[in-house]
């Protein structure tokens, strides 16, 4: 027993005529290999890679790449004095080796433990 004609065959369908569209074997597809050299040769030979990406890449080390973090995190802060900007990223730097949520944080993005710097 249907509900509001579920199960039960729709209205007829009238074929599609053969001069409308072309039959499948007709139409030109370009094989998978073509539209992979494509792709690759779309693509720019070097792309710039992010901070994290060298750091996988063995480009830079942690250290840097922390570096280069503090850095885009403070860049808005570019109106105050460099001497308050550079106190800002010392603590900031600080508490990526320090603070334990941080830390973790450091650690599943890249791998690795970030270690206190030592002052120089």
């Amino acid at each position: 027993m249907g509900i509001d004609g579920i199960g039960k065959p729709g209205p007829p369908v009238a074929p599609a005529s053969s001069s409308a569209t072309p039959a499948a074997a007709d139409v030109a597809r370009p094989s998978f290999a073509d539209r992979a050299t494509e792709t690759r040769a779309a693509a720019p030979a070097e792309a710039p890679q992010g901070a994290l990406e060298q750091l996988r890449a063995g480009a830079i080390d942690l250290d840097q790449y922390l570096d280069i973090k503090v850095r885009e995190a403070t860049s808005a802060l570019t109106p105050l004095p460099p001497a308050q900007i550079e106190s800002v990223r010392a603590a900031l730097r600080e508490r990526l080796a320090t603070d334990p949520t941080l830390v973790d944080l450091v650690r599943t993005a890249t791998g690795a433990i970030p270690s206190p710097r030592l002052e120089e």
